[in-house]
């Protein structure tokens, strides 16, 4: 295959390039260096050592990339030859089970296959009023001059955006007021877990164990009466779940735990990921309110003071770019992983099976060599023109090929209606002198001082 290297029994091909090692100490390598900065360690690494290098976690290598062409290769033309690491399957387990996010694999295929008619576009486009309603609600509970966490409001929202898409439910109502806390626990302690070296099982008798799995149980009541009500209607309701529920193959519909693992997957990846890229995109507008004004002046004149409609976005081109630009240089999806399932060599480098891979996106956005000035934020760099110009694999905020993001569509769409909406009332800014944390698990976000904001109405 183009790109490929035959691998040679008994060792390293004599045609494939040395990977350069970062230095580390004698046994723990460079484990310390990591878990201090992650995504510090991945840009100075790829800063001083190119595009691709190795490191060191104790006994354990791990190959960081940033290298456009490789990145195509390992997401388009070797896909199937590349997994989700073991650990990090093990530790979504308990609560994503067998979803899409963590899967591989012929059942990855199969249900991929089933899932994605449920995010055409018609039908995503179907959920952008109801984006601008719950933008509108959080809103009118602001009070001006006063004090909120922008994280913190982001979360909320998109958790109510992703309860109402999927299950067609306001979980800001009534008794669903009880899963909108179970969600959040779900996510903290998912979060919490990756960012330990050895989670603990579900079942090890801990205050942290007992909340997870009274967490985990709560959601998963919604989902089978979720899964009841729709088969004992036999209605569409025009939610994402809807659409899992009833749509078969030829080996028949989903089983309940493939019903509950989607929707617990959906549920997470839904929300966590939008809701810190919109509070990075909210921090580098407080940052620079000419943009703003740019973008103000852009909603005046296509929206001229009425809701914001997903006919709209066509014709709102900066928004599309300032989402964009935030994503390059302050993506949530800071770097993702792979392991290749057999020994393969791809442009000059031999990559063994099992061996861990980081593609680090953050790096990538910050590459010179791609990006002139990566440092500043400036959405006007992405012109069609400069989009055609990047080589694939320069840009992989959701990944890439088969196993891009199911939700790109929906998400860039949500981040547009939300952030138009809010922008058509709100003036982005930050206290005098504040400067966030950069927290890199999961996904990157500000940490427990979040991002504090004083309401401000235009």
């Amino acid at each position: 295959m183009p790109g490929e290297t035959a691998i040679q029994s008994g060792g390293r091909s004599s045609t494939t390039k040395p990977i350069p090692r970062k230095p580390g100490h004698w046994f723990w390598g460079n484990l310390f260096e990591l878990i201090e900065d992650r995504s510090g360690f991945l840009i100075d690494g790829h800063r001083d050592y190119g595009d691709v290098f190795a490191a060191r976690l104790v006994g354990r290598k791990l190959i960081c990339i940033r290298d456009p062409a490789i990145v195509n290769a390992i997401n388009v033309t070797y896909w199937q030859d590349f997994y989700k690491p073991a650990h990090i399957k093990m530790m979504w387990k308990p609560f994503l089970g067998e979803g899409l996010v963590p899967n591989d694999g012929e059942s990855w295929k199969r249900q991929h296959k089933l899932i994605m008619p449920g995010f055409h576009k018609q039908r995503v486009d179907a959920y952008a009023p109801r984006m601008v309603e719950f933008t509108e609600r959080m809103i009118n509970r602001w009070q001006a001059g006063e004090r909120r966490d922008f994280r913190e409001e982001m979360t909320g929202l998109a958790l109510v955006v992703v309860a109402n898409t999927l299950f067609d439910i306001d979980i800001e109502k009534g008794d669903a007021k009880s899963i909108r806390n179970a969600m959040i626990d779900i996510s903290e302690i998912l979060v919490r877990d990756a960012d330990k070296l050895v989670p603990r099982p579900s079942w090890w008798p801990t205050r942290e164990s007992r909340r997870k799995r009274k967490a985990i149980k709560a959601v998963e009541d919604i989902i089978h009466r979720a899964i009841e009500e729709r088969r004992l209607t036999g209605q569409d309701r025009g939610d994402l779940f809807s659409h899992m529920v009833f749509v078969e193959d030829e080996e028949g519909r989903m089983t309940e735990k493939q019903l509950r693992d989607e929707a617990m997957t959906l549920i997470f990846a839904g929300h966590e990921t939008t809701a810190h890229a919109l509070t990075w995109t909210w921090y580098l507008l407080a940052k620079n309110p000419e943009k703003v004004a740019k973008m103000r002046e852009e909603l005046n004149r296509v929206v001229q003071g009425r809701r914001i409609e997903v006919k709209d976005l066509p014709d709102l081109p900066y928004l599309e770019m300032v989402v964009k630009e935030s994503l390059r240089l302050l993506p949530s999806v800071w770097a993702y992983a792979r392991e290749p399932q057999r020994d393969i060599v791809i442009e000059g480098y031999e990559f063994k099976k099992g061996q861990p891979i980081t593609i680090s996106h953050i790096a990538m956005g910050r590459n010179p060599k791609y990006y002139d000035n990566p440092m500043e934020f400036r959405p006007e760099r992405w012109t069609r023109e400069f989009e055609r110009s990047l080589p694939r694999g320069a840009y992989t905020p959701f990944a890439g090929g088969p196993r891009v993001c199911l939700g790109k569509q929906f998400a860039m769409m949500e981040m547009q209606m939300i952030l138009g909406t809010l922008l058509q009332r709100v003036e982005p800014n930050i206290p005098d002198g504040f400067e966030p944390d950069f927290v890199t698990e999961l996904s990157m976000h500000p940490g427990e001082r979040g991002l504090p904001m004083d309401v401000r109405f235009f």
